[in-house]
């Protein structure tokens, strides 16, 4: 036999030892217990985890079980696909188990198949059918020809809905009204196309609203802050873009509101994020005012004072409560050194008389400037 046959022979050798090696795998995988294979099963992307029942008849219903269930719209290039899919998979299982759901996608007009297969029969209800659903994620849902859309399930841990500007507009724009009593985190990233109110949810301890405006929609925005606003009142801990707060000023009914906002008696970590905020806003002050036991402020992104900075003695007028008794660290940051930054760094100090901690992060060539006139103030 010459060497090119010994070849064959020896490649045929090692592709069957192979083949036996992926023989024994395969059956190894299928001898393991159901549990350790749902949860394997759980580490896969929901699209993968389905597509397993093809692999055997015992793998044929296990995806069926996994407790987390994330789709992702824009992986696919027809919409209606993707919620014909969405619908059979969730027809298919028993959605009392299920944990974790995300929905990236257009809603538009399917709303109503979705309240269907979450076994609510009415199209301003979801997911109230999900029981075990700890974990929710909406993106970019454009709630079309609804008015009110209801969210509620009894293990609901976290919700975070972000929000993007396209496709949006004010007529898909409804009331979306959020109940869990057990919901301790909520996020929001977005415009306020959408008029959300959380309700009937004592444990929620962290909220971060990241909202941003634009000139024509500030007053519609303003009413929309104002009504999530309400139903913080037992949150610990807080975190508010500068949109989120400085919008509230730009309706007069609003600020007429503002006063009225509830007591935040839990209320101990406030951090304002995105762009330099001013201290002198009238909506900040408000929440001040309303946070009576609120320990540290952070301003992530500097702090400053309005044009008219110059009256800044009226500026914590009366002074907020918690600046008399609780609040005991400031941190500010990317400071940068200018006047109106400086006089507002100085009304902080001048009125917290309980602080023990001021962090302020700046460049090396504004410390020994800030050290030197901040002095008298320490």
């Amino acid at each position: 036999m010459d060497g090119s046959g010994l070849t064959q022979q020896s490649k045929k050798q090692k592709l069957n030892e192979e083949l036996d090696v992926v023989d024994r795998n395969i059956k190894c995988l299928h001898n393991l217990p159901e549990e350790i294979l749902r949860y394997i099963l759980s580490l896969l992307p929901t699209k993968d985890a389905i597509r397993t029942s093809v692999l055997c008849k015992r793998w044929e219903y296990l995806w069926t079980s996994i407790p987390n269930l994330h789709f992702n719209g824009s992986e696919l290039a027809k919409r209606k696909h993707f919620m014909n899919f969405v619908e059979r998979v969730l027809l298919l299982r028993d959605s009392s188990d299920i944990k974790t759901f995300t929905l990236y996608c257009d809603v538009l007009r399917d709303a109503s198949h979705l309240c269907y297969i979450t076994k609510e029969h009415s199209t301003e209800k979801l997911f109230s059918g999900l029981p075990v659903l700890e974990e929710l994620d909406l993106q970019n849902c454009y709630w079309v020809n609804l008015k009110v859309v209801s969210i509620s399930a009894p293990k609901l841990l976290s919700i975070r809905i972000i929000e993007d500007r396209e496709n949006q507009n004010d007529e898909n724009g409804c009331q979306v009204m959020i109940s869990g009593v057990s919901l301790n985190y909520f996020h929001y990233v977005g415009e306020f196309y959408n008029e959300y109110h959380v309700h009937n949810s004592p444990s929620l301890v962290e909220a971060s609203v990241l909202a941003s405006w634009y000139n024509e929609r500030k007053r519609q925005i303003a009413h929309h802050m104002y009504m999530l606003l309400t139903g913080f009142s037992s949150v610990k801990k807080l975190k508010l873009s500068n949109c989120a707060v400085e919008v509230l000023t730009y309706a007069v009914e609003v600020v007429e509101l503002l006063p009225h906002l509830p007591i935040f008696n839990n209320l101990e970590y406030l951090a304002l994020e995105e762009w330099s905020v001013n201290l002198d806003s009238v909506a900040l002050l408000k929440i001040l005012q309303k946070s009576p036991r609120l320990k540290t402020m952070v301003f992530s992104e500097g702090i400053s004072l309005s044009s008219d900075y110059e009256r800044n003695d009226r500026i914590l007028d009366p002074v907020p409560p918690c600046f008399l008794s609780q609040l005991n660290c400031i941190e500010v940051y990317d400071y940068e050194g200018d006047e109106k930054e400086l006089s507002a760094v100085k009304i902080l100090l001048k009125n917290a008389v309980v602080l023990e901690e001021l962090v302020i992060s700046c460049s090396q060539q504004n410390q020994k400037k800030l050290s030197s006139k901040l002095y008298a103030y320490v």
